[in-house]
This record gives C-alpha cells, structure tokens and sequence, in this order.
C-alpha cells in the first residue's frame, strides 16, 4: 500500500470518527487520547492538507481547535496541577508556541511534572520500564520542540533525560528482555532501544543501594533485580503490582527466574491475577496479595514500611529487604535476605515470617520461585533440589532445607502469548515462633 493510499485512508478514518461525536464525558476525551490525538494532527496536517478539499481542511482546523480548547479548559480547571499529564503539556505547549503565547504557565508545569513523576534515582513513579521509556521519549520531543522554536532549552530538561535513560537501560536483562515489574513486558522493546540509544554514551547508573524502586545487580555476565517499590495510595497507579521483595535473575544471555509479567493493554481493564503476589517470585503468606488491591485504585492496604539495606564485600554483595504488608491481618513482617558471590555463580537467599502477636495458629506460607520457558527442570528424589536445564545450555541446581514442589505457571514476555511454564515452590506454615527458609541457586 503507497503513501498517498494510507494518508487517504487515515484522513477518511479521522473525519468518520469525528462525525461520530463521541460524548466529551467518556475516556475517548481524556487528557492523554486527547493530547495524542492532536500532537498527531499537528505533526500530519501537510499531508492531509495535501488532498484535502477547502471543506475538508475546514474541518481539521475545526478538529484542531476543538482538542486544543478541550485540553486548555482541563488544564485550567484541574485542581492538582501535578496530575497533568506529560502528553497534556507537550501539545499545550507547541500549541502556544505556533500561536505565539506565552509559554512560562506550561514550563512551570512541565517543572512540575518532572519532580512529582521522577525520583531522585531517576525512576518514573510507576516503576515500570515501558511507561519510564515513554516518558523520556516525552521529554526529547518538548527538547525538539524547544530547538525548532529557538528557544532555550531548560536545563532540568537535559538532566532529566540523561538520568531517566541511565535508569531504563539497567531494566534490560541478559537476555535482551524488559524486567517483569508493575506492568511491564517486552512488547515495545525495540522502541525503548530506540529511546536510549537517543542519548550517546550513557553511562548507567549503579542501583546497588537504592532507598526505593528496583535494585539492580549487574555484573559477571548476571543480571539481578529486586523490587523494594514503597507503593502509595495516594498517588494512585493501576499498573504497580503487589510484588513486594520479589526478584528476577538472568544470566549470560538467559532468563532463569522471573516474575509472570503482563498482558500489554492500555486504558482499558487487564487480568487482575497478574498483579497478584502469587504470580510473582516472592513470598505469600495465606494465598493473599502482600498489598490488597482494589479496582479503580492502586491499594486499599498497603506495606507501610518497607525497609532495604545493602552490604558489601570483596566476595559479595548482600540485599536485605523487608516489609510489613502481612501485619494487619496476619501479625507477620516479612524478611528477605539475598547473598550475590562475586568470585563464583552462586546465590544464596534467607526468607523469614517474624510473627508480632503470640497467638497458636498456624498459617501457610509459600516461597515460589517462577521458571522462564526457557528452563526445564526436575525434582529430586529427596525433594530438596531441582535441577534446572535451559536451552542453551545452562545447567542450575536449585537447593533447600525444605522439601520442595513443582507448580504449573505461566509466563507473558512480549505482552501477548502467554506460555505455559513451571515454578519452584517451597511451602510450610507459620505459627508463633520465627520461621526460616534458606535456599540457593548455583550454577553447576
């Protein structure tokens, strides 16, 4: 199909879709389909107007400034300046430039988008690489749009790119696949390349030691991460996932242990189940979600601590986090420790249910440890070890002083297929006293 075909076809798509007049209260008309809707009218109108009648081009100015006037008037009268979105601000801000307004209104915003949405390790407050990808793209499109107009571009602009991209290119895995957290999958990873590859000679940043998000290890062909995200409600964010203390762990070009991952949809409602604690490499007390989550909203409860620490040595590097997610309803506070050797491919885990409240009640607890497709494994005799094989080659033993079992699960790495796959489960019961399961994983 030519050039001239599609834009033809596109001009005739948008002109049936507004002459449908779709009521202004429904999602269609919310700030970001807005704003996207007319960023994209803007940046095509030539060729639209190419072969377009006089009426015709009537009717997209008419478009134009009907998105314009709807996103200025929810601009205006938003009373939380902060939930503006980027998208929102790029538009309003080409916007007024073409028509030469003035634009310190929208450079504030902008200001403060940046320091409501990005942390001080350079995180996008939703904790998933896809959505920090796409908010970098944001910022080099306002950066061009600066340029184009010869304006001076503000320097919060140019940090915030470099230090949102030495974030996002540390959430790949040796295997070239996007870290499974809040919402996250493969499916946009050659644009999210793309997106760092904007930015030349990024040095990444070191998220050893972080006080808050995904901690990462990388280093002797492993790659490691741990979610110490301290949800908000608050800040309300349907993506983030009731993962606390969970981990991937890939290596030399392969996936070992992962989380479930996600259907790729925006906008509309996805699978609760992947957002589960269950779904995820972690540990879950009760067969109930570490953050209780409600429709409409992120949490209705939540871990109110969640606390990470970080030691090192010459031989390793040591990761302990903990988080009483489980207190209200079960008096437990939940304690992970995760022991990284340098020198050799081990890695050793410590998983502890302190109970505050003496009580005899005895409440099932399950450590699961999610396997990519990419492994296949088997339970040994004793119970105690699994023998993990992966495609290319890789020989794993996983160990534990516990008996261990096999679960069916599955596993969604490009946001579409979901495949059928395995987990290691180690599952015993609290009661009282403090609980403690050791495990490892050892490359053989």
């Amino acid at each position: 199909m030519g050039g001239t075909e599609c834009v033809l076809i596109a001009k005739k798509q948008i002109i049936n879709w507004y002459n449908k007049r779709y009521s202004k209260n429904t999602f269609v008309w919310n700030d970001i389909f807005t704003s996207k809707r007319l960023i994209n009218l803007i940046y095509n109108y030539d060729f639209y107007a190419i072969s377009s009648t006089n009426n015709e081009k009537i009717l997209f100015s008419k478009i134009i400034l009907e998105h314009f006037i709807i996103l200025d008037l929810l601009n205006k009268f938003r009373v939380l300046k902060k939930n503006i979105s980027i998208e929102m601000i790029k538009i309003l801000l080409l916007f007024k430039l073409i028509h030469k307004k003035n634009i310190s209104n929208i450079i504030y915003l902008l200001k403060e988008q940046m320091r409501t949405q990005i942390d001080k390790n350079g995180f996008h407050k939703s904790n998933n690489p896809s959505y920090q990808a796409e908010f970098i793209n944001n910022l080099h499109e306002i950066k061009n749009i600066f340029l184009f107009f010869e304006i001076k571009v503000p320097d919060s602009i140019q940090y915030q790119i470099f230090n949102m991209t030495s974030v996002l290119g540390n959430l790949i895995h040796k295997d070239n696949s996007i870290a499974l957290f809040n919402g996250s999958n493969s499916a946009n990873y050659n644009n999210i390349i793309k997106i760092i590859n904007l930015t030349k000679d990024i040095k990444l940043k070191n998220l050893e030691n972080i006080k808050n998000g995904i901690a990462v290890y990388s280093k002797n062909k492993f790659k490691i991460f741990f979610d110490v995200v301290k949800p908000s409600n608050k800040e309300i964010n349907q993506n983030l996932h009731a993962s606390t203390l969970s981990f991937e762990l890939s290596y030399d070009n392969e996936k070992i242990i992962t989380n479930c991952g996600s259907i790729e949809k925006r906008f509309v409602k996805r699978p609760d189940y992947f957002r589960y604690s269950a779904a995820h490499s972690t540990i879950v007390v009760a067969n109930t979600n570490i953050s209780e989550l409600v429709e409409k909203k992120s949490y209705k409860r939540i871990p109110r601590n969640i606390i990470f620490e970080n030691s090192e040595n010459e031989d390793s590097l040591i990761w302990t986090g903990s988080h009483d997610g489980y207190i209200k309803n079960f008096n437990k506070i939940i304690k992970r420790k995760i022991k990284i050797y340098k020198k050799f491919n081990k890695i050793e885990g410590e998983d502890t249910i302190i109970t505050t409240k003496l009580h005899n009640k005895k409440i099932l607890y399950n450590v699961r440890f999610h396997l990519t497709p990419n492994c296949s494994c088997l339970l040994t005799n004793n119970s105690k070890n699994v023998l993990i094989k992966t495609k290319g080659g890789q020989s794993w033993i996983f160990t534990s002083k516990t008996n261990l079992t096999l679960e069916d699960s599955i596993y969604i790495k490009d946001g579409k297929k979901i495949e059928q796959t395995k987990q290691i489960v180690i599952s015993n019961y609290s009661d009282a006293s403090k609980q403690k399961q050791f495990w490892s994983i050892t490359k053989t």
